[in-house]
C-alpha cells in the first residue's frame, strides 16, 4: 500500500470512528493520548469473529478500540466479561483494561505489542485429531501449559456455568429462535416473492436445515456431557475460547484477550479450546495433555478418556454460536428472533447489526464447518 492510500485508509477510519463513537469514547481517547485527529494512526484488528478491533496509535501511546457487536452482546453478558477480564488483568495474563463505556458498548485497552503472531499457529482439530508429527513451533505446548495453569489458579469467577447448562441455554435459545421463524413463516404465507413481508426468506430455510441438523445430534451431545461430567471434581476459573487469534505473544509468555464467555466451568474446556484450535505435533499435544492433567485437583482419572468429548462439546458450541451470530446479521432474521434471545435490546424495525463483522452466509459457512469437527 503506498504512502497516499494508507493516508486515505486512514482519514476513512478517522471519519467512520467520528461519527460511531459515543462523545465519552472520544473524550476518553483525548485523555489517553490518543484523540480522533489526523495525526492518531488507525489500524483496523483482524481478530474475532464478532467485535470491531481497532489499533490505535499516536508518539508513544498504543491502545486497542473495541466495539461490540450487538447480536455477540445477545448472547455474552458483558458485565461479566468486565469483571472476568479484571481477574485475568490483576494477575497479569490479560492487557489492562482502560476504559468501558455506559451500556458496555465499547472497551478501550492498553495494546499488547507482539514480536510474533501467534495466529499463525490456527487450525482445527476434530474431536480425534490425526497424528502430526511437523512442528510449527518447538516451545509453543510449553508456553500453552503456562498459560493453562496461570487461568486454572485464577479465583472463580462469578458466574457460573457448568457444560451442562451452556448446553440448555444455547439449545434453549437456539429452539425459541426455531419457533420464531416457523411462527413468522405461517404468518407471511401467501405473501409474494416480491418481498411484501417485512421478513425476508433467503436465509430460513438454510438456517432451519441446521437447526434440524444440530437437533438430530442431541443423543451425541447427552452422552459426550454424561463423561464430562464424571470427571468433574468442582469448577475452574475458563476462558473458553483459547484460540490463537485471542492469544498474543509478548515479553516471553501468551497473554488472553476477548474474555466475552470467560465463567467458572468445567476444568477440560480451556484446555479443550487449545488442542482443538492449535497446529501442534502429536508429541507436544501428548506432552501438553499430561502436563495439564499431572495432579489436577479438579479432576479425577477418567479425565484423559473425557478429552475427546471436552474437544466435540467446543465445536459443538462453537457450532450453536455460529447459528446465534446467523439469526441476528444482516436484518435477514434479526427482527424475527431478537426478542427471543435473552437481554436482547431494542432495535429499529428492519435494522441490521452494523457491528456484525461477517455476513449471515459466513455464519452458516462456520456451522457446517463447525459441525464435521465434531467427529
Amino acid at each position: 500500500m503506498s504512502a497516499d492510500d494508507s493516508a486515505d485508509a486512514n482519514s476513512t477510519l478517522l471519519a467512520r470512528l467520528s461519527v460511531s463513537l459515543p462523545e465519552a469514547v472520544k473524550v476518553q481517547l483525548s485523555e489517553l493520548g490518543c484523540p480522533l485527529d489526523e495525526r492518531t494512526q488507525i489500524q483496523v484488528l483482524s481478530r474475532g469473529l464478532s467485535n470491531q478491533n481497532y489499533h490505535l496509535s499516536r508518539d508513544n501511546q498504543q491502545l486497542v478500540l473495541r466495539i461490540n457487536s450487538q447480536a455477540s452482546s445477545q448472547i455474552s453478558a458483558r458485565d461479566h466479561e468486565v469483571a472476568n477480564w479484571r481477574l485475568a488483568e490483576e494477575q497479569g495474563l490479560a492487557p489492562a483494561l482502560l476504559y468501558v463505556a455506559p451500556g458496555n458498548s465499547v472497551y478501550l485497552s492498553r495494546f499488547i505489542d507482539t514480536g510474533e503472531d501467534w495466529s499463525r499457529l490456527m487450525t482445527a482439530n476434530p474431536a480425534h485429531p490425526l497424528q502430526e508429527e511437523c512442528v510449527s513451533r518447538p516451545d509453543a505446548e510449553g508456553l500453552l501449559l503456562d498459560l493453562l495453569k496461570g487461568l486454572a489458579q485464577l479465583p472463580l469467577p462469578k458466574n457460573p456455568i457448568s457444560v451442562t447448562e451452556q448446553w440448555r441455554r444455547y439449545f434453549g435459545q437456539l429452539e425459541m429462535i426455531a419457533e420464531s421463524l416457523d411462527a413468522a413463516s405461517t404468518d407471511n404465507a401467501g405473501l409474494d416473492a416480491a418481498g411484501s413481508s417485512d421478513l425476508p426468506i433467503s436465509y430460513l430455510e438454510p438456517w432451519k436445515m441446521r437447526w434440524q441438523a444440530l437437533k438430530a445430534h442431541q443423543g451425541r451431545v447427552d452422552a459426550v456431557l454424561e463423561q464430562l461430567n464424571a470427571c468433574e471434581l468442582a469448577p475452574q476459573y475458563s476462558h473458553r475460547d483459547l484460540n490463537p487469534h485471542n492469544l498474543l505473544m509478548s515479553q516471553g509468555k501468551l497473554w488472553c484477550i476477548d474474555y466475552e464467555y470467560a465463567c467458572s466451568s468445567h476444568p477440560l474446556v480451556d484446555l479443550a479450546s487449545v488442542l482443538a484450535t492449535h497446529r501442534l505435533s502429536s508429541e507436544q499435544r501428548h506432552r501438553l495433555i499430561l502436563g495439564y492433567l499431572n495432579d489436577h485437583p479438579k479432576l479425577n482419572d477418567k479425565a484423559l478418556a473425557a478429552i475427546p468429548s471436552a474437544l466435540a462439546l467446543y465445536w459443538y458450541f462453537a457450532a450453536c454460536w455460529a447459528l446465534l451470530m446467523a439469526s441476528q446479521g444482516e436484518g435477514i432474521l434479526k427482527q424475527t428472533v431478537l426478542q427471543s434471545v435473552e437481554n436482547a435490546q431494542p432495535q429499529k424495525q428492519g435494522e441490521s447489526d452494523a457491528s456484525l463483522p461477517h455476513s449471515v452466509s459466513d455464519y452458516l459457512q462456520c456451522f457446517d464447518d463447525f459441525m464435521v469437527l465434531v467427529g
